[in-house]
């Protein structure tokens, strides 16, 4: 279970401590400071080489599914695997044909990078009978977690407050707030219900009306859709969106408004594109995900699988990254060496 470093979001009685981001609520201050210490796994693993692995991602439109997949490749080829990716094009039927191509192509194992595994339900089961081990990266443990094996991911719900914490003290309390919301996966709907929970205990800010996109049809729609709303809330002065890819169409809504730097725009995952976005002035923050690290996280479960030992399930640090600790590489990568830590755990037969 994930540990409570502070009682409150905004609380100030709290002691200041390193950020260890396995927290669950935790103050814009202390989510702004580097990782401390290593909280991933510390148990070494027995590595069975000569594996078949497909990586299924939710959409290449996905960044961050994209890293993640790119994290399974790498650490695949420390161990031995041969790594296939697959592109499910934000599109469940796709999703479920992917499964169903892993369990033909003689699949051990398979990562669900950010697909639902409630929309490929029947595809799983035939991966189950046919001995493979699925891993789900992003997604949120459901209350029955059914046949997978590992979920990699970080607090979605302690995210979306974070990001209300963070909105609540930058405008001094007085925020109205344009929601972009995507439900079709199960991580973002988190993120939005904490950030609405968050925002319930500012008195004086306000959700002023919530946009809904889709991963599938952003590109398109999403521009004209948030330059509409804003032109109904001439006072809407931040724009939250629910991961990046998606903050960087919305904020051409917010050009296309005519209200570029006078709407903060905020988003989640830390992928490359926003955190040189957030250098350049075009979005204000970010809660960043070490994507390809929960690659190599997935990798590490499988191993275990492979092994015949109990899954890991450590925690995913996270960051508020902002103009004044973007960091230097392409996207945050969790501030200390993963793939070292990782190599110290595998012993290679």
């Amino acid at each position: 279970m994930l540990k409570k470093v502070c009682g409150a979001l905004l609380a100030t009685a709290c002691m200041i401590i390193p950020f260890t981001a396995i927290a669950g609520d935790l103050s814009v201050d202390q989510a702004r400071q580097p990782l401390a210490a290593w909280p991933g796994p510390t148990q070494p693993v027995q590595v069975k080489s000569g594996k078949t692995i497909y990586v299924i991602t939710c959409s290449s439109q996905g960044i961050g599914c994209v890293r993640a997949a790119n994290g399974v490749v790498a650490a695949g080829q420390e161990l031995g695997w041969k790594v296939q990716v697959i592109d499910g094009r934000g599109d469940p039927g796709a999703w479920n044909g992917a499964i169903l191509s892993a369990i033909a192509g003689g699949a051990d194992g398979i990562v669900l990078a950010a697909v639902p595994p409630m929309l490929v339900g029947d595809a799983l089961d035939r991966a189950k009978s046919a001995g493979i081990v699925v891993v789900s990266v992003f997604n949120p443990v459901p209350a029955e977690a059914g046949s997978l094996f590992a979920w990699v991911r970080p607090d979605h719900e302690a995210q979306g407050r974070l990001v209300a914490a963070w909105v609540a003290k930058d405008s001094g309390g007085s925020a109205k707030v344009l929601l972009v919301e995507d439900n079709q996966f199960p991580e973002l709907a988190q993120r939005s219900k904490g950030f609405k929970e968050g925002l319930a205990a500012c008195g004086g800010c306000a959700i002023v009306e919530s946009v809904e996109s889709t991963i599938g049809t952003m590109a398109q729609r999403l521009p004209g859709a948030v330059a509409s709303a804003l032109s109904r809330h001439p006072d809407a002065s931040y724009l939250v969106a629910p991961f990046n890819s998606n903050a960087f169409f919305s904020g051409e809504g917010v050009r296309q408004a005519g209200r570029a730097g006078a709407v903060k725009v905020a988003g989640y995952e830390g992928d490359p594109q926003s955190i040189a976005a957030i250098r350049d002035g075009n979005q204000a923050i970010t809660i960043a995900n070490p994507a390809e690290w929960m690659g190599w996280e997935a990798a590490d479960e499988l191993a275990r699988a492979f092994a015949g030992a109990p899954a890991a399930e450590a925690p995913v640090p996270f960051r508020l990254i902002d103009a004044g600790n973007a960091p230097a590489t392409a996207g945050w990568t969790g501030d200390v060496d993963y793939a070292a830590e990782f190599r110290k755990l595998w012993v290679k037969q």
